[in-house]
């Protein structure tokens, strides 16, 4: 089966006029915050830090197949890589709908011969997909589609419109933003596959599927640092890297499988540190799987075999979860705080997974024993990043939602035989507040964990009150946002003993609508949870998830025309009339009167929103105008003050 293979940008798509067909075999659109956000924050990082006009951004590659429509000559149909093409689509929509005047908006729409335009993407039977992309070229979609959230294959859309406009807004300066969409439209290349006509689409299908496995960067780092040591020591240091490396199990179940380990001569406390009490290497012991690991970079390369690690599993599912950073950023992570340790001055800042052969330098390795150094402090962080940071896991009642939570480790007695299991924590304040930094900072970087990381390696026997203390300072110092010099500088006591900057709070008090930064938001449902009481049955139900819809309490565009009273400033677009929201929340009170609002809000299971909550607990609220907005406003700006004044930058010992 030979492809023919070409790179293609944005701008080579909307010249040679392609236009594409989503198949019916092709799932919905999935894309969530993480995946839209990792993609804007690799495109903006690029576009920051390159040399010249001509750094491109690869997207990697795509497959299609000549439509058998005669009379479109570009037409193709989408065999792989609808996720990405339908992601630009919304971004170049963004651009639009936020009136940027770049070259993407061309994307958006095909130009035909007799002058008439269509969508740049049709779909075999999801017309109602299609409806829904024409309605936001025209803003219309949020009047034909209210109950977005209830329909499978347009929910994810209408989340994606909110944060890509979102990200434009907060993440890029204003003076930045049509030059970004321009080098969109110009730099970002796709490798286009086409694959020849009467392919047979199953098989090719199947191709795609089990095309191999790729070498991975952190195969190649690995096979590196382990021809840094001793031959005699590589079977152990690889074991230990294997150990760390799945990140879709909890550390102890990887150690356990990994060690072959008798479970009843090990406790929990065991994990913290490699120790060959416990995790004994035996080298005449699998030693077919022991020579594959200890192979030269060049020896793998090299290699026609591949090595697929078939995962045992028992009855017990308690450790298998969902990690919010990948093994290539816990790698970076490992290498900032070694560095740290070492106190080497200048080693790279950035956190960027696609880089990570170039992030960390093999000259900072300089012996066998700093590269052993290495692969041990990569044992004792990832074990205090499972025991301390949230992860992506079911709650007990819930079998659909993932949620973040902490959990504890146990050790459980099955058929004679001694099993590690995880149970969830109890929710905590540690827990909310990991949850606001994970979905304010970078999604891919998280750059709060490297001097979190570091404060937990450096002190032993930590009370909870200590650790969200730390966590608190990290938070107030990097706010609002992913600073990595500054995570870099919270190690040292000089910079936890700057004030915070209070006047950061002023913006709150301009009218900034749906531009203001999320951050805010989730910051204050974090602080305003704190004191809630936790008697209240919707409160024992509220998590702090991903939101990125602003909701006007008193509505933009009021069903019965009334207008808010606008003294002296534009109170409709303050912070006080303004809540953080889901896509789906936000369509659900749309632009219903206060009063209608309130009864909606208070019928839900538990809060949307707290800061909501305080809004229409009001005892005005059915009056809900210019006064009220002024009085919640402040009410939250001093709740914020309150916190910031208060704070301490330096642990009780």
């Amino acid at each position: 089966m030979k492809f023919k293979t070409y790179i293609k940008t944005v701008e080579d798509i909307v010249k040679e006029n392609y236009e594409f067909i989503i198949p019916v075999y092709q799932r919905p659109y999935v894309w969530d915050d993480e995946e839209i956000k990792k993609l804007l924050g690799d495109i903006l990082n690029t576009f920051t830090n390159a040399n010249s006009d001509n750094t491109n951004y690869f997207v990697g590659n795509t497959y299609v197949i000549k439509s058998s429509n005669k009379m479109r000559e570009k037409q193709y149909e989408l065999i792989d890589g609808q996720q990405r093409f339908t992601t630009f689509w919304l971004i170049a929509n963004a651009f639009k709908l936020l009136n940027i005047k770049s070259d993407i908006s061309d994307y958006l729409e095909i130009n035909y011969p007799n002058k008439t335009k269509d969508i740049r993407f049709d779909f075999d039977i999801r017309i109602e997909v299609a409806n829904y992309l024409k309605g936001l070229l025209d803003n219309s979609s949020y009047l034909k589609f209210s109950d977005v959230n209830e329909k499978e294959f347009l929910k994810f859309i209408a989340k994606g419109v909110e944060t890509i406009k979102h990200f434009i807004t907060s993440e890029i300066k204003e003076v930045q933003r049509a030059d970004f969409g321009n080098y969109i439209y110009k730099n970002v290349c796709f490798v286009f596959n086409v694959a020849p006509a009467n392919t047979d689409l199953n098989a090719l299908f199947t191709a795609l599927g089990t095309s191999g496995i790729q070498l991975q960067q952190s195969d190649i780092l690995k096979a590196r640092l382990l021809e840094k040591v001793s031959k005699s020591s590589r079977i152990k240091y690889s074991k230990i890297w294997d150990a760390c490396e799945d990140m879709s199990n909890y550390f102890e179940k990887n150690v356990a499988d990994v060690f072959n380990i008798e479970r009843s001569s090990v406790k929990p406390e065991n994990f913290k540190f490699y120790d060959t009490t416990f995790f004994s290497v035996n080298d005449n012991s699998n030693s077919s799987e022991s020579n594959d690991q200890s192979k030269t970079i060049t020896e793998i390369i090299n290699s026609d075999e591949v090595d697929i690690k078939v995962e045992t599993t028992n009855s017990d599912n308690s450790s298998k979860c969902r990690s919010i950073i990948s093994f290539n950023i816990l790698l970076i992570h490992t290498y900032r705080i070694f560095n740290l340790q070492k106190q080497h001055l200048k080693f790279e800042h950035g956190i960027d997974p696609k880089t990570l052969l170039l992030t960390i330098k093999l000259d900072d390795f300089p012996s066998s024993e700093e590269t052993e150094h290495f692969f041990e402090l990569l044992w004792k962080v990832r074990y205090v990043f499972d025991k301390h940071v949230v992860k992506w896991r079911i709650e007990e009642d819930d079998d659909n939602d993932e949620k973040l939570l902490l959990t504890e480790i146990n050790t459980i007695r099955s058929y004679d035989k001694n099993y590690f299991s995880r149970t969830n924590s109890a929710y905590s304040s540690s827990q909310m507040l990991q949850s606001v930094l994970y979905f304010t900072g970078g999604f891919t970087q998280q750059y709060w964990l490297t001097p979190f990381l570091f404060f937990l390696l450096e002190n032993e026997n930590l009370t909870n009150e200590q650790i969200l203390q730390e966590l608190e300072i990290i938070d107030n110092i990097m706010l609002p946002g992913d600073k990595k010099e500054v995570s870099l500088e919270l190690v040292s006591k000089m910079k936890r003993n700057d004030k915070i900057d209070i006047n950061a709070l002023n913006i709150l008090n301009e009218s900034h609508g749906t531009s203001f930064h999320h951050y805010w938001f989730y910051k204050l449902e974090y602080l305003i949870w704190k004191t809630w009481d936790k008697n209240d049955n919707k409160i024992k139900q509220f998590r702090i998830t991903s939101k990125n819809s602003i909701e006007h309490v008193f509505p933009q565009n009021h069903e019965f025309g009334n207008k808010l009273e606008n003294a002296e400033s534009d109170w409709l677009n303050s912070f006080g009339n303004l809540g953080l929201l889901s896509v789906g929340e936000n369509s659900s009170y749309n632009n219903q009167d206060v009063r209608k609002k309130k009864v909606d809000f208070d019928n839900k299971q538990t809060y949307d929103s707290l800061k909501l909550a305080k809004i229409y607990s009001s005892p005005n609220i059915n009056s809900w105008g210019t006064e009220n907005i002024k009085q919640h406003q402040q009410e939250m700006i001093t709740t914020l003050q309150n916190h910031y004044e208060t704070a301490v930058t330096e642990i009780v010992e």
